[in-house]
């Protein structure tokens, strides 16, 4: 028996080698025309999970092989190409290019995805070849100057997002945010819950026609983001290591030490201002420029890996890990976050049961510079030192008065504010979905997809203020400083369910959607301070629960096709939500579009020259809900102060006070109209161009005056009026040079803009508008102003009237009414802060194996309230404050302004023209041919961030969201090192 099994076993190793041998095939994927090379190459086996792609020079090589194995190759833009394995040991594979590139990019909409060929919307798409290069911390950094109609402005202080704007805003002071959209999630603030790194496309969706679905969330355009998967095929690793180092590039204009000395001890000068001979001598003899006090350089360290693949040869996975780690290049300030994501796409029953699961886990730790230091730097006395030898206030110099007391309300150390705070945050999000698509075995046509996710954070944050500060002082000798406590948690569900049916029948093709959904966000906030005075402790505890926001929706979308030239979508939304009342709560979403495929027409299918031509047009209304009081229709009331009563019916008398109450808020509402051409020519040049307007109205607007009786406060939430945005979009994209060696490739957009408030609310007030846009100067000033029959955001001043001398006399004005008084009624509304014009350049060049990129952008039509100059350059600011002596600042030298009042702050010689070009980013970079054996490739880069700025604006960014420069956290220039390995 024994002698029989050792045979079989034998017979079973020998068995024929055509039945059990597995072979390997090495080969190249090449273009069929230019023959270049092509990286990227998706190789699998038909009908089964193993796959690999081409690396940098297009070669591949694949193994468990059988005879009569079919590989298909497949790439973006290209037809896909099938080869039959009959035992050779190497091919060479050529693929040639789709009649338009335009069919196979996809477009991510709304609860499912169309071919580009087939999207009726204005929808833009980037894919990681369109992304800006260099260093990029958050996903903002991707989209700057990428899309027309797209403006994105960055923060400078480290980890800091982005504000972003979809062709501007729809609402006045509500939420301009657009909706961000996840792997198929509507995430709050979810731009920055993704590492860059894991991005695979960003699909941009501007028009109501296209974010209608999205209902009440999509008045500001969505964003979808879709991460890379888990892929088929081997394990694939990528690392990649940037080292930055950040520097300031540029300062505010001061007076020097050695001016502001000069000028203030000369005789003339004593006499003209008279100047307090006490103050003169106050002058120090040190020389310190305060910025290079409180600024320095920086090094910044950004490792990510990633590796995708198989996992036991069956299960798609893909998991990265990333750490990036920001100091400031202001003092103190410090950003560490580290990222984890986690996906898995398994697929079940011959691919009709499809499931993906995304888990995202970030961690952010912050210390949070006092940027009040920036104007304080540029404030205080340049002849000063940094720090005192008398040993009080933890070594730093301050003032002090001739009783050899603390002078608490003069401009502080810049240097000690920054050193003397610990002001440090933490949090914790966690985003995670599962989704799983089903087509029904029976009906493959009909689909079934349901989404559950969760986003959940937490954060807390101390703020501990130094005892040795100067201000913890409340008296002498008795000073310990302060310390606070707070924390969030914020939790959002979701759960979408929806059906689809695609099928087509002949020459016509229908796509239908519908389905529910249902989200639920809940946050909760608590505070704990201290204010350590043995005198007088102070302590505080607050913890609020706020009331769930909970939006049920139902939603559905029907694309019909009739022979790849005609195109048609609908698409509606029902939203309800209970941050109205009852009565008010419900609304509907509607839109429509229609394509029509030209190129696709019998007359245009032999044009040489028009290779793509479609038209476009748009139709939609979608909503808005988010304002920054929300609930505003319930009753809400405080305890009253001993005393004080209030009485309700005839006998019923509580000490309570009631809140301000408005349950006639209702939904704001943007319908938006679209036309649009998408364009080919020659094969060489894509673009397209849209025209678009948007109406907004009953603006949810906060500050709205109430007249006198009509409410419980003078201002308070309503519907304010009606606004317009219109605007022209033009994207280009050419292969300019397209050879063997060497390839360009530019990119251009651009965007016109226009904006006006078409009707507002007064109910019996006599305001100009409403007032917004706060400065720095005087008590509650504001420069802007909304008004009707002008565009959001103007600026609210007077007339200057200049010298002979060509300078600005000092508070005199223009009587622009001529009654013979200047008052606020010769105030008028004067330029706005945002741009007419918004332009976009990228350009990429390859040559063999070095790429040179360059990124720029362009604003022409902004402008700017330099709030600097107005708030500290008149001279009595520097010899006549409360401080015994301030920096002058320089403009006082352009206007010899003296005084503080005279109305100077509302003078339009404040506004100033601040359009600009800047360079955002050049890199240059070299790619090494396997430098760890076959199938390996690394790239080594240099490159320069916020490169260059061309404006007149004096100040120190022309690009400053709201158009108000009161001091900002510079955005630094960094010089980028990095590297990048796959294997």
């Amino acid at each position: 028996m024994k002698t029989i099994y050792n045979k079989l076993l034998f017979f079973l190793l020998m068995l024929p080698l055509t039945a059990l041998a597995q072979a390997t095939l090495e080969g190249k994927v090449v273009d069929a025309k230019s023959k270049q090379s092509l990286p990227g190459v998706n190789v699998v086996v038909q009908g089964t999970q193993s796959g690999v792609s081409t690396d940098l020079d297009g070669n591949f090589k694949i193994g468990k092989l059988k005879k009569g194995d079919k590989l298909v190759f497949s790439f973006v833009g290209y037809k896909n190409q099938t080869i039959t394995f009959d035992g050779q040991k190497s091919v060479t594979v050529t693929m040639e290019e789709e009649a338009n590139t335009l069919q196979e990019v996809v477009v991510q909409v709304g609860y499912g995805s169309v071919k580009k060929k087939d999207a009726t919307g204005a929808v833009e798409v980037l894919t990681t070849k369109e992304f800006n290069r260099g260093y990029n911390s958050t996903v903002e950094g991707l989209l700057n100057g990428r899309a027309a109609g797209v403006t994105v402005t960055q923060g400078g202080s480290p980890g800091a997002g982005a504000t972003i704007r979809i062709r501007g805003e729809s609402s006045l002071t509500a939420s301009n945010d657009p909706l961000v959209v996840v792997d198929g999630v509507p995430v709050a603030n979810g731009i920055n819950s993704v590492n860059p790194n894991d991005i695979e496309t960003i699909s941009v969706l501007k028009d109501a026609a296209s974010t209608a679905i999205y209902g009440n969330r999509a008045s500001g355009g969505v964003i979808m983001i879709t991460t890379k998967k888990g892929a088929k095929g081997e394990i694939k690793v990528n690392a990649s290591t940037t080292f930055t180092v950040n520097t300031l590039a540029k300062k505010i204009n001061t007076t020097s030490a050695d001016q502001f000395r000069a000028f203030v001890s000369n005789p003339a000068n004593i006499a003209l201002y008279n100047i307090d001979p006490n103050r003169v001598a106050r002058l120090g003899t040190a020389n310190t420029n305060w910025q290079d006090e409180i600024f320095s350089n920086s090094v910044t360290v950004d490792n990510f890996v990633s590796m995708r693949g198989a996992l036991f040869g069956k299960l798609p996975t893909s998991f990265s890990y990333g750490h990036s780690y920001i100091p400031g290049i202001l003092e103190t300030s410090k950003f560490d976050r580290t990222t984890m994501a986690l996906r898995l796409n398994p697929s079940f029953f011959k691919d009709h049961l499809k499931i993906a699961i995304n888990t995202n886990m970030t961690i952010t730790k912050n210390r949070y510079a006092d940027e009040g230091a920036i104007r304080d730097a540029i404030n205080f006395d340049p002849t000063q030192s940094v720090y005192s030898s008398n040993g009080a206030n933890g070594g730093y110099f301050e003032w002090y008065d001739a009783s050899n007391q603390p002078i608490f309300l003069a401009t502080d150390n810049p240097v000690a504010k920054l050193y003397q705070r610990n002001n440090t945050g933490k949090s914790y999000r966690f985003l995670s979905n599962i989704q799983a698509d089903y087509k029904f075995h029976f009906l493959p046509e009909l689909k079934l997809t349901a989404i559950a996710g969760v986003d959940r954070s937490y954060g807390e944050g101390r703020n501990e203020l130094s005892n040795q500060s100067i201000n913890g002082f409340f008296n002498s000798g008795n000073n310990l400083g302060s310390y606070s406590y707070s924390s969030g948690e914020n939790t959002s569900d979701l759960l979408d369910v929806y059906l689809n049916y695609a099928k087509t029948f002949g020459k016509f093709n229908v796509d239908v959607t519908a389905g529910h959904s249902y989200q639920e966000t809940r946050n909760s906030s608590f505070y704990s301070g201290e204010t350590r005075n043995p005198n007088n402790v102070i302590n505080s505890n607050n913890y609020k629960l706020n009331p769930a926001v909970k939006l049920e929706s139902y939603f559905g979308r029907a694309n019909f096709g009739y022979d790849n030239r005609y195109l048609v979508s609908f698409n509606v939304r029902k939203d309800i939500s209970n941050n109205f009342d009852k009565s008010l709560r419900t609304e509907i979403f509607p839109g429509a579009s229609f394509a029509w495929n030209i190129s696709n027409e019998s007359f245009m299918k032999d044009s040489k020259s028009i290779t793509n031509l479609k038209l476009r047009a748009g139709w939609g209304i979608v909503g808005q809900q988010n304002m920054p009081t929300s609930f505003s229709y319930i009753p809400q009331y405080l305890t009253a102060a001993i005393g004080s009563y209030y009485q309700f019916g005839t006998n019923v008398v509580v000490p309570v006070a009631p809140l301000f109450y408005a349950n006639n808020v209702k939904w704001e509402t943007i319908e938006s109209t679209n036309l649009g051409i998408d364009f080919e020519l020659y094969k060489k040049v894509k673009g397209s161009l849209d025209f678009y307007n948007k109406e907004s109205r009953d603006l949810l607007t906060l500050g709205v005056p109430y007249p006198d009786g009509a409410n419980l406060s003078n201002s308070g939430p309503r519907n304010f009026g009606n606004m317009v945005v219109r605007g022209v979009e033009l994207n280009l994209n050419s292969d300019v040079v397209k050879m063997d060696n060497f390839t360009w490739n530019l990119n251009f957009n651009t965007n016109y803009q226009y904006r006006k408030i078409t009707a507002t609310s007064s109910d019996g007030t006599d305001s100009p508008g409403i007032f917004t846009g706060g400065i720095a100067g005087g008590v509650g000033n504001t420069i802007q102003i909304h008004s009707t029959g002008y565009a959001p955001f103007s600026y609210y001043v007077y007339e200057q009237v200049y010298g002979t001398d060509g300078k600005p006399l000092e508070g005199v004005f223009v009587d622009r009414n001529n009654d013979g008084i200047i008052n606020s009624k010769d105030m008028y509304r004067y330029k706005k802060p945002y741009a007419d014009f918004t332009f976009g350049l990228m350009s990429n060049m390859n040559y063999k194996n070095w790429d040179l990129s360059m990124a720029w952008r362009a604003s022409i039509g902004n402008y700017m309230y330099d709030n600097i100059s107005s708030s500290l350059g008149y001279l009595t600011n520097s010899i006549q404050q409360i401080t015994p002596l301030n920096n002058i600042n320089p403009s006082f030298f352009d206007t010899g302004f003296v005084n503080e009042g005279n109305n100077r702050y509302f003078s339009d010689y404040y506004i100033k023209d601040a359009s600009f070009i800047k360079l955002d980013n050049i890199s240059v970079g070299y790619n090494f041919k396997e430098p760890f054996g076959k199938a390996t490739t690394a790239k080594l880069s240099l490159g320069v961030q916020n490169a260059l700025v061309i404006s007149k604006y004096k100040g120190i960014d022309p690009e400053i969201y709201g158009g108000i420069d009161n001091t900002i956290y510079p955005r630094a220039r960094m010089y980028v090192l990095g590297c990048n390995v796959n294997f």
